[in-house]
């Protein structure tokens, strides 16, 4: 009862066998769009599979023969797909005794996808396919592409199970001059292919009933008929899988991949597997591969995106996703796996594109988090009016969201506005003190607003109350850097007694070779400048402050050893040589 109400909530509704019967048989009226004819179509499927009361109770007719159905082939040339199909009908009933298998009128594929309201003259699609297969009642279907080339044409077929449209078959191409020939040489390699089929069956009821030893063993009975069979294949790779004998697994999973590189159970073995044993890059093989064979699958998706976003490839998933986006316009959930996929493989600009799209398919997708990534892709784009938009448009939805503020905060800043970036980041502060980045946001606007004693407050007072001291580090490295830098150019003995202080500040926050080396740098700079004002000056403070400054550059130049290891030996040679007149200096200046 449960099955009937749920085709009752989507519209359909349950006849008797004789109304279905009746209603297959008739035409219906339906809307043309794909989406309305998808599920029209795998409605009546499952109608059709209702098993119907009493149905148990009568004698059973004898097994019928196994059914094919044949629907259009894909082809630029919609004729020759339309052809394609009906020769390998014609071909396989002449080839194939009726009582083993029966092939499918084109007049009963023809009717139903017409009551159905679908072309009878296009290639149907995956699911399509399956559904129309189980309304027909076939056992298996054909699909595939038929092309001319130079010398002919060349048909590429698959065997697919109804039940389970993951199971194929891929055939070998057929190449031949004509559609009959091609068409001759496909029957021929379906009928070989069908010799894996009863093992199959066998080895499928074998493991339903757990028996893996034994349904091993019956699928390898299959394969020693067909040794390409993939079909049969899945079921033994299953069959070891409950056995635990992986590496066969594996074994078996690249054999088939060999022969169908887009078979769905042997990826997912593959990716498992090399996964499991930490080989990242054929795992990341087999993922984009299940991606590839399905696109439409969400929760394999976002696998395969923090799969390969872990592993820095994101880019590797990049037409994956944008090709199931562009086959199903307008969908959020692919969208916004498509965006996601997009910003980690650093495609900013069509991220940025691609999240537009996301809130207008789905307004509730415009959330902190969405606004935060978008700001962040239009600065790395280098478009700083870009990224104040739409930080604004976030502020406007989320008013008292601390982070929204003070990502507004670094946009105004890179783009030179340091003023009204302040103000934002004080805000921040204010509404969350405990806002990640927060203070550190603000000592980096105080730097570049001229404020060094601000900066030192604030890292002070964030360090004092459990801020993040390994980004207030670094904070206190670019400072003191910029200070470096700025003094070394100027021979500003005052900047270069700051830089001293931020990178001293730096290393204590966390210790580092750079912020070392630095501040052991800058000292040297410093007691240079001051031991050759001193000797004008006969200053006897001017003396001790270079003393100390050597003493400093003594202490942090050796960090530079391996970083800048020409640098650091030459300060580490001249500073001795300074010492003599230091202390000469001392002696005679300081009584």
């Amino acid at each position: 009862m449960v099955f009937l109400d749920l085709l009752k909530q989507h519209g359909v509704q349950v006849f008797t066998p004789l109304e279905i019967t009746t209603l297959i048989a008739r035409s219906l009226t339906l809307r043309h769009n794909q989406i309305s004819h998808r599920c029209r179509l795998v409605h009546l499927a499952a109608l059709v599979a209702v098993p119907f009361a009493g149905a148990s109770a009568q004698r059973r007719p004898p097994e019928p023969p196994p059914k094919v159905m044949i629907s259009t082939f894909a082809s630029a040339d919609k004729d020759l797909g339309i052809q394609a199909a009906e020769a390998l009908r014609s071909r396989i009933t002449r080839d194939v005794d009726a009582k083993r298998l029966t092939v499918i009128p084109k007049a009963d594929i023809n009717n139903t996808l017409g009551a159905s309201g679908y072309s009878t003259t296009e290639a149907l699609g995956s699911n399509d396919a399956k559904a129309l297969a189980n309304l027909l009642r076939a056992d298996e279907y054909m699909e595939g592409t038929v092309l001319r080339t130079p010398t002919g044409v060349k048909i590429d077929a698959r065997l697919v199970l109804a039940r389970d449209n993951k199971l194929q078959q891929p055939l070998p191409s057929a190449e031949a001059p004509n559609l009959d020939r091609a068409a001759q040489a496909v029957a021929k390699s379906y009928q070989q292919a069908r010799d894996q089929l009863a093992s199959e069956r066998n080895c499928n009821t074998l493991l339903r009933e757990k028996k893996f030893a034994e349904a091993e063993v019956v699928a390898r009975s299959g394969l020693s008929k067909y040794p390409n069979g993939t079909i049969v294949g899945v079921c033994l790779g299953t069959a070891l899988e409950e056995q635990k004998k992986t590496d066969s697994v594996l074994a078996l999973a690249e054999r088939i991949r060999a022969v169908d590189p887009r078979n769905v159970a042997a990826l997912r073995w593959a990716a498992d597997i090399y996964r499991e044993r930490g080989n990242k890059e054929k795992a990341t093989q087999a993922l984009t591969g299940l991606l590839a064979a399905e696109p439409g699958n969400e929760v394999l998706l976002t696998q395969v995106v923090n799969d390969l976003a872990g592993s820095g490839q994101a880019k590797l998933a990049v037409p994956i996703i944008m090709e199931a986006a562009r086959a199903n316009p307008g969908d959020p959930k692919l969208l916004r796996i498509a965006w996601l996929v997009l910003l980690a493989a650093k495609e900013y600009a069509l991220a940025l594109q691609t999240g537009a799209e996301l809130i207008r398919a789905d307004t509730a997708a415009a959330d902190s988090t969405y606004f935060v990534r978008s700001v962040a892709a239009a600065s790395e784009l280098g478009q700083p009016a870009q990224a104040a938009q739409i930080v604004a448009q976030g502020i406007a939805r989320f008013p008292n969201n601390a982070s929204l503020l003070l990502v507004q905060a670094a946009a105004l800043s890179k783009a030179g506005q340091n003023a009204q970036a302040l103000t934002a980041a004080r805000r921040a502060v204010q509404m969350n003190p405990k806002v990640e980045g927060g203070y550190a946001q603000l000592a980096l606007i105080y730097g570049a607003l001229g404020q060094p004693d601000s900066v030192a407050a604030v890292i002070n007072l964030a360090a004092a109350n459990g801020g993040d001291k390994k980004m207030l580090a670094q904070v206190a490295l670019k400072t003191g850097s910029d200070a470096y830098k700025a003094g070394n150019a100027s021979k500003n003995r005052a900047e270069l007694q700051r830089a001293v202080k931020f990178l001293k500040l730096s290393d204590q926050l966390e210790a580092s070779p750079d912020a070392k080396f630095l501040a052991g740098a800058s000292a040297f700079l410093v007691g240079q400048s001051a031991v050759n004002e001193a000797q004008e000056t006969k200053n006897c403070a001017l003396a001790r402050l270079a003393k100390e400054s050597f003493a400093t550059a003594q202490e942090n130049v050796p960090a530079g050893l391996t970083s800048y290891a020409d640098a650091a030996k030459q300060l580490l040679n001249a500073i001795p040589q300074f010492t003599p007149a230091v202390d000469d200096q001392i002696r005679r200046f300081c009584r």
